[in-house]
This record gives C-alpha cells, sequence and structure tokens, in this order.
C-alpha cells in the first residue's frame, strides 16, 4: 500500500468519526417522545349542605310551652227516682209509691277500690187524699267500687244521716210540722262513666210522729 492511500484512508475515518459524533450529539439533544397522557377532569367533590341551622342555645330557664287544658263545663241533669215505704200505715196514709224527681249538678263522680266518702242528700215528698210526707235525709255516705269495666264501676256502700220530715196525716190527726229523727241506708249501684248512674238502696229510718218511714229507694240520674 502506498502513503497516498493510508493517508486517504485515515481521512475518511476520521471524517466517519466526526459525522457519527454529529448525529450523537444531535439525537442527544432532541427532546424526548412524551406523548402527552390524557388528563381526565378531576371529580370535584360536590360542596356540603351548608344550610343553616339554628343554633341558639335553649335557656334552661325558660317556663316549657303550656300544654292544652281541656275545658270543664258545667254539667246538668235529671235524677228520678221510686220510694217504696216498707210500713203498711205509711204506704195507707201517703201511698205504696213515691215518686221522686230532682236535679243532679256536676259530673258522676268516679269510685275507687280504695272508697270515697260523699255528701248524702235525698228529697222525698208525696201526696194522697190530703196527705203529704216529706222527708230529707241529710248525712254522708261512703261507696267503694267492687267491680270495674272499661269506664261502669260497680260499687257498694252506706250512709249515716239526719232524717228531716213533715208529716201531715188527717186520718191520726198529725200535723207534725218540720221534724229530726235518724237513719241510716246500705246501698249498691253501677257509674256509666262520669255521665249516669243507677242506684238502689234500703233506708232504715227512726219512728217520727209515729210513723216509720223506711224504704226501698231506687234512683237512675244523667248528666248532659
Amino acid at each position: 500500500m502506498t502513503a497516498s492511500t493510508t493517508q486517504r484512508l485515515l481521512a475518511g475515518g476520521a471524517l466517519l468519526l466526526v459525522l457519527t459524533a454529529g448525529n450523537t450529539a444531535a439525537r442527544a439533544q432532541a427532546p424526548a417522545d412524551t406523548t402527552p397522557a390524557a388528563t381526565t377532569p378531576s371529580d370535584t367533590t360536590t360542596p356540603a349542605d351548608t344550610t343553616p341551622t339554628d343554633t341558639t342555645p335553649s335557656d334552661p330557664n325558660a317556663p316549657a310551652p303550656a300544654s292544652p287544658k281541656k275545658r270543664s263545663r258545667f254539667r246538668i241533669g235529671p235524677e228520678v227516682g221510686v220510694y217504696l215505704p216498707t210500713s203498711a200505715k205509711a204506704r195507707d196514709q201517703f201511698g205504696s209509691t213515691w215518686l221522686t224527681l230532682g236535679l243532679g249538678l256536676g259530673n258522676i263522680g268516679r269510685i275507687t277500690p280504695q272508697g270515697q266518702t260523699t255528701f248524702d242528700l235525698q228529697v222525698l215528698y208525696q201526696t194522697r187524699n190530703g196527705n203529704h210526707a216529706f222527708l230529707a235525709p241529710v248525712g254522708i255516705g261512703y261507696r267503694v267500687a267492687v267491680s270495674q269495666s272499661g269506664t261502669n264501676t260497680v260499687y257498694v256502700g252506706a250512709t249515716a244521716d239526719l232524717l228531716l220530715a213533715d208529716l201531715r196525716s188527717g186520718d191520726y190527726d198529725v200535723h207534725s210540722g218540720l221534724r229530726t229523727g235518724f237513719g241510716g241506708s246500705a246501698l249498691a249501684g253501677i257509674n256509666f262513666g262520669d255521665s249516669g248512674y243507677l242506684e238502689a238502696r234500703y233506708l232504715a229510718a227512726t219512728h217520727i210522729k209515729g210513723f216509720d218511714l223506711s224504704g226501698l229507694n231506687v234512683t237512675a240520674g244523667y248528666r248532659f
């Protein structure tokens, strides 16, 4: 190989090295192929319901709201009874059946198994053939419930009374005016809630002007 050929080969190799180095530098400087990733919009959080709530602190000293009260009303109603004297002398002079009419005021009292003490008053009046008999037992009564079903109450009781009487009998020449005596009764009855009742009692009475006014009394009452 001659010297000129050797020089041409060296010159070519040097040129090849220069081109190769240039390409390498160009590739190193070129930006990487970075395809942008698809960006999904982030899920925006829905803001919480910020409706203001009533945070006013309660006043511990404030009075509680009053509950509506049931208005009471005045109640009134008839009381009708039948009195049956047991003495033949009283039946002969004043009649064997005395019809009584009265007026009841207020609710029918509720009777409990523990018992109830009440004011006792009855008014009996009868006329027959010009004769008349007025009898009013006034005293205290005690009633105790023996059975209850719903609003109905069955009860028993007793009374102790002062008797006020006015008797007139032509056959016996009696014009007593107002007289007093003593009596007591055993009774049984049933209350229908606070609106009605049915009661039977036997009244034992002392003699007044020679008349025994004892008898059986049956009374029914109602309240509107």
